[in-house]
């Protein structure tokens, strides 16, 4: 089955209000953003969190207009289905909600002119692919509607629809090259802040795991012949749970002093064991069939979606 969507995801929100630091160079850096001033910091921060809300936003339409072409593209294949084509729902784009002045296709001056030219350049081409695919989405809604399938055996349907995944790939070369971008950048601002923030050390470990859970998605999608990954799956998957049981094992951040901390740090640790469990499971089922599935790939991006939001709670 095609499929529009890729299926990891790369980009952090990132919380944080800057707080004095030292300027010792950081050996865990990989952009020249480590050694920036604060009053930068939060602006690269900001942007990042605008850009994030950018792509969300169209990875949930995408993701909508994607469920109704599967169903069409059955229907085709058999329209005289008479409920071949009942249960679409009318994708639609909801505003992303923006407290910033910066926005998407403009980005600061925090960040250095090649930066500042890639991010430009990339966030108009999505917005251009964006902006056709709801068009060619139109034109098939209108088609579907027509019944015009009808006169032609659904080849222009067809046509419409093959469109759309094409314009889809596209668009997710860049927003891979955007989040990967962002998570460099992202990560060395960060690296910024936290060098006296008091919970750290919590955070840098919410942080390994987030990235580790990340590498093992990408290691399962890699190759949809289980048996070929096999042995650098259980691998990963050991290392990633040790890591995590690692981490679980730290004291809780002190309710007294970080009311509710110790909460969103228990919580985040409940829905990282929630992705071990489905990996545990897609694992052995795996190892019977010998393959692995678009659903089980997309199951541990929930997972890590939900861990996202216990990672976010805690860093604000």
């Amino acid at each position: 089955m095609k499929t529009i969507l890729k299926l990891t995801a790369l980009a952090l929100t990132l919380s944080f209000t800057a707080c004095k630091n030292d300027k010792k160079k950081d050996d865990n850096a990989k952009t020249a953003y480590a050694e920036a001033d604060e009053k930068d910091v939060n602006t690269i921060i900001e942007y990042n969190n605008v850009m994030v809300g950018f792509t969300d936003k169209n990875n949930d339409y995408i993701k909508r207009i994607e469920d109704n072409i599967i169903k069409i593209e059955k229907g085709l294949q058999n329209p005289n289905d008479h409920f071949a084509f009942i249960g679409l729902i009318q994708p639609f784009s909801i505003p992303a909600i923006n407290r910033s002045g910066l926005k998407p296709d403009t980005p600061p001056n925090a960040l250095n002119k090649d930066d500042q030219k890639f991010f430009k350049e990339n966030v108009t081409a999505m917005t251009g692919l964006l902006d056709k695919i709801k068009e060619t989405y139109k034109s098939l809604d209108e088609y579907i509607k027509a019944e015009d399938w009808k006169d032609d055996k659904g080849t222009k349907g067809k046509a419409l629809i093959d469109s759309i995944y094409s314009m889809g790939k596209k668009y997710y070369t860049h927003d891979d090259l955007v989040l990967a971008k962002l998570n460099l950048i992202g990560d060395d601002a960060e690296r910024v802040i936290l060098k006296t923030h008091p919970l750290k050390e919590y955070i840098f470990a919410l942080k390994d795991d987030r990235s580790a859970t990340a590498a093992f998605t990408k290691l399962m999608a890699s190759n949809k012949n289980y048996k070929s990954i096999e042995a650098k799956a259980k691998a990963a998957y050991q290392a990633l749970e040790d890591q995590h049981h690692k981490h679980e094992a730290m004291a809780a951040p002190d309710a007294t002093k970080y009311p509710g901390k110790d909460g969103y740090f228990k919580n985040f640790n409940e829905r990282l064991n929630d992705y071990l469990i489905a990996a545990r499971k897609m694992m052995r089922d795996a190892s019977t069939s010998g393959k692995l599935t678009d659903y089980n790939i997309e199951e541990l991006v929930r997972h890590q979606d939900n861990m996202r939001s216990a990672y976010n709670n805690f860093v604000d």
